[in-house]
């Protein structure tokens, strides 16, 4: 069962890559939506094909990942995610003509690198076991946190930037992964009379909410950062909340979760580096900069 999860979370990461491509396409497209998407920008997307085929693939993908996180641990299964990166980053250099810098190889290398080792080592030690009833409460109470911050963070911040919009992002399918596969494996080792539906509205929630800040992501930068921040923060915070909420390590050595932890802080600052070394996203600043320095201009010989 486990090969069969690895395989088909290894499908939903290229669906994942083709998914954030289309709709990246679409929102980027729009009138002004680098400003933030308004209610709008969304009526709009529904009625775009190339964002509507994103979000058919990206379903697709979704469906594939919930079957895998029923069949093995989350410290499996939504590490693998990170695969979608390498993918994101060639369908960026075939549809957008992505620049090949030396740092944004080296970022992705790393960040591969990282999340199949954390992959590797977490495979020999995860185990998944059936949380009902009150056992099932502080992974509810988790994600009820973070759906908050997240409504706080869109109600406050109109303009956040990309990186603050992926790490929402990121943190609240870890939420959604973990919830996901907590409910599954009580519908198949307990029964659907057991699936707690607290924890369940709880997953739509964040999986709304999540997809919110995933579109505005894609609004104010390229899609390979966002690819890369989902597919790394996602991972190591369902990896977390499996860990000490579900009990997946219970039964680790004390080496290897500090060895584990490190491959993910490894993944993390990949992460960190791409942000500030991607192309697009230093063309970006010099475009900023270069406004800058032209309303500059224009208010002195203005005064």
């Amino acid at each position: 069962m486990t090969i069969v999860a690895i395989a088909l979370a290894v499908v939903s990461a290229v669906a994942l890559a083709y998914g954030a491509l289309y709709q990246h396409d679409a929102v980027a497209g729009q009138d002004d939506s680098h400003n933030g998407l308004s209610w709008a920008h969304f009526t709009e997307l529904l009625r775009n094909r190339r964002w509507l085929l994103g979000l058919s693939i990206l379903g697709v993908g979704t469906a594939g990942n919930f079957v895998a996180l029923a069949l093995a641990p989350v410290m499996v299964v939504q590490p693998i995610g990170a695969f979608s990166l390498i993918v994101s980053v060639l369908l960026g250099v075939r549809h957008r003509g992505l620049k090949v810098n030396r740092r944004l190889v080296q970022s992705v290398v790393w960040c591969t690198a990282g999340v199949t080792l954390f992959v590797a080592l977490s495979a020999t030690t995860a185990q998944s076991e059936v949380h009902l009833g009150a056992d099932a409460m502080p992974l509810f109470w988790i994600t009820a946190v973070a759906v908050v911050i997240g409504l706080v963070i869109m109600l406050v911040f109109r303009h956040a930037p990309q990186l603050v919009l992926i790490i929402a992002a990121g943190l609240l399918f870890a939420c959604v992964a973990t919830n996901a596969h907590l409910v599954s494996v009580q519908f198949l080792k307990a029964g659907l009379d057991q699936v707690t539906w607290i924890n369940v509205a709880a997953l739509l929630a964040a999986v709304a909410l999540g997809s919110l800040f995933v579109q505005n992501a894609y609004a104010a930068g390229p899609p390979e950062m966002v690819i890369a921040g989902l597919t790394v923060i996602d991972p190591i915070g369902a990896v977390i909340l499996g860990t000490v909420v579900l009990g997946e390590a219970a039964h680790s050595p004390v080496w290897l979760i500090v060895l584990i932890t490190l491959t993910g802080l490894v993944a993390c600052a990949a992460v960190v580096v791409l942000s500030r070394y991607h192309p697009d996203v230093r063309d970006r600043e010099a475009q900023r900069r270069n406004a800058r320095r032209s309303d500059t201009m224009t208010d002195t010989e203005e005064s």
